[in-house]
């Protein structure tokens, strides 16, 4: 690494030139012809699968000028040897504009006349891409309608990374922040904060930073950012997403002092604070995993048919649209079909399920009858094809590829450290996080233990196999309500009702303590949503429908089953172990592997905070 005192020297240098350029073909006499912008700074993934082929960074830029021609249907053939290029002590910058009228952009003014020359510049079809080249990086500074072609090229989480390399956890505060949720109800959640809120108090299992809005302590703002600060020790503010934003008007001279500083945060050590799980962002490893994920479905293969529910087989998951939870919890139906070659109708409708729970059953034992168990390639070609779509009534909810759905956990993958495929993507655990989370989890259930005498009936799989077996063992006993199947909207209230003077318990069930926990807890989270949203309307339409499916096994009427919601409401998380010593989960922490259940257990008791019932958490005993 160069001696910074050195490269700031020059790049100071390098600014005094650069800057007299543009006065000079620019007019800075006149202030108001200096143009100045907003600028997101992206990065290209140069490790993505579509530059295998190329052998320089060059090679890489014109890849993505074909590709933007492509995507507009552009026919004329544009070589980077002819667009517009300066270098800038040791940074290239190559401009590639695409003009479809006369009227012009105010890019024109903001780019140096040496790039800009005298293209016009149109600013309601305008597609322009700023390449820029430090040697071993390259950036892109995107105008007009050209991202939506470059896009695939990105490195989408290029500004979390800077981010993660320049955060203070314990000083630096955030103004809002967009996560997606590993576990839980919510795809996505966005938070903004009045009051100075530090990176270190937002800090949580299960959820994944996707955009951040931050203002960077001094310390940091002084030793990166000087060159836009306006007053000494002045805070920088930053936006950080698949782009890095310093929230300043720039001018070129600006991008090129930031072009120069990204060589120095890019060498810094990222801070693991900023989440506990790093996406898997190599395209070869990603392509490992999704072997595995291909592997372990069709090792399923020979257990379809031999048992009648999914939570026998021995491949673990949860089964959901990778965005649209609610939608598809709530759908009415779900069209299965397969993809047909050679012909002009693409795809086939082989089945309709209206249980969500029957849709992995139903499209594995197609392909099994149409491709067999014993051709590999055969089931991943048939089993890729194959998607899901959900109707409520006529109305689309949700479509997307069946593998698109899982949300499971391989412990056995990247040399023993838990790997997830959530919603899609591929996350690793950062292994610091283990152990806090074990602890979180022992203390969450002891915390929120439910009362004894509540759910005291065992549950043996090899006698009672089916959970709605289990959930009937408590009808007819006093003070019990069973309601498992009930689904008015799609939203089951509960397994199990168990109502006492002043409470009202509502007991969500599941087998073993797996991937199955995510579906629990969005089990809870979802009827907690549409209880609260009923309660506070005051015509109990979800509770009148829950009533008229559960009156012949109760003796209330109407009304004093409605009444009894005007009780405390108290939900129940509970779950077997799954394991054949049948050891509780607080004091055998380390017997139970799964993550994603440990995850949803402490996220589920966390969101349930946002509505106004308490949540208990029992473990189910064997015997």
């Amino acid at each position: 690494m160069q001696n910074k005192s050195i490269i700031v020297h020059s790049r100071q240098k390098a600014a005094t030139a650069f800057m007299q350029t543009l006065a000079a073909i620019n007019d800075n006499k006149n202030p108001k012809n200096k143009m100045l912008r907003t600028i997101n700074l992206y990065r290209i993934n140069q490790q993505s699968h579509h530059f295998k082929a190329t052998n320089s960074r060059k090679e890489i830029i014109q890849k993505v000028i074909n590709a933007i021609l492509k995507k507009y249907k552009r026919k004329e053939k544009i070589s980077i040897d002819g667009i517009p290029s300066i270098e800038k002590e040791n940074i290239i910058y190559y401009l590639f504009v695409q003009n479809f009228s006369n009227q012009q952009s105010d890019w024109h003014s903001f780019l140096p006349p040496e790039l800009s020359g005298n293209i016009n510049f149109d600013i309601s079809h305008l597609n322009l891409v700023l390449f820029i080249d430090n040697g071993s990086e390259l950036f892109l500074v995107v105008g007009g309608k050209a991202y939506q072609a470059v896009v695939p090229y990105i490195d989408h989480s290029f500004g979390l990374l800077v981010a993660s390399k320049l955060i203070k956890p314990e000083k630096d505060i955030i103004v809002s922040i967009n996560s997606r949720g590993l576990t839980g109800s919510r795809a996505g959640l966005s938070e903004q904060y009045r009051n100075e809120f530090k990176i270190i108090d937002h800090i949580r299992f299960g959820k994944v930073p996707t955009e951040l809005h931050l203002i960077l302590c001094k310390e940091t703002s002084n030793e990166h950012f000087n060159f836009v600060q306006k007053k000494a020790n002045e805070k920088v503010k930053i936006y950080a997403g698949k782009s890095f934003k310093i929230k300043k008007s720039f001018d070129f001279q600006l991008l090129d002092d930031l072009i120069r500083e990204m060589q120095f945060i890019l060498e810094k050590v990222p801070n693991d604070y900023l989440s506990t799980y790093i996406e898997v962002r190599d395209y070869e490893q990603e392509q490992e995993f999704h072997k595995m994920l291909m592997n372990e479905l069709y090792n399923e293969l020979g257990y379809i048919g031999k048992t009648t529910n999914t939570k026998d087989k021995r491949f673990k998951f949860d089964f959901c649209h990778p965005d649209k939870i609610r939608e598809f919890y709530e759908a009415d139906s779900y069209v299965l079909k397969e993809k047909v070659e050679n012909t002009k109708q693409k795809y086939n409708e082989f089945k309709v399920v209206e249980n969500r729970e029957e849709i992995y059953e139903a499209v594995m034992r197609r392909a099994l009858d149409e491709v067999g168990n014993n051709n590999l390639f055969e089931f991943k070609k048939y089993i890729q094809g194959v998607r899901v779509i959900s109707y409520s009534g006529k109305k689309l909810q949700t479509s997307a590829s069946f593998i698109y759905h899982f949300t499971a956990e391989f412990n056995s993958a990247n040399g023993g450290k838990p790997v997830f495929l959530v919603d899609t993507r591929w996350y690793i655990l950062n292994q610091s996080f283990i152990e806090d989370l074990k602890s979180q989890c022992k203390q969450t259930i002891i915390s929120h233990r439910l009362p004894k005498g509540i759910l005291d009936l065992p549950w043996n799989k090899a006698v009672t196999r089916k959970e709605a077996d289990y959930n009937l063992s408590y009808q007819g006993k006093k003070n019990y309500i069973v309601l498992d199947t009930f689904t008015p909207d799609g939203i089951e209230l509960s397994d199990i009702l168990y109502v006492e003077t002043d409470k009202i318990y509502l007991i969500h069930v599941k087998y073993g303590f797996d991937a199955s926990m995510r579906e629990l807890s969005n089990q809870v989270l979802l009827s907690a949503k549409r209880l609260q949203s009923d309660i506070k309307s005051g015509k109990y339409d979800y509770i009148n429908k829950i009533y008229e499916r559960a009156k012949d096994r109760t003796n209330l009427s109407d009304k004093e089953f409605k009444e009894l919601f005007k009780r405390k409401i108290i939900y129940v998380f509970a779950f077997t172990s799954g394991l054949y010593g049948d050891e509780l989960v607080e004091e055998h922490i380390n017997k139970y592997r799964s993550n994603i259940a440990r995850y949803s257990l402490i996220q589920c008791n966390k969101d349930m905070q946002s509505f106004n019932f308490e949540l208990n958490i029992h473990q189910i005993r064997k015997n």
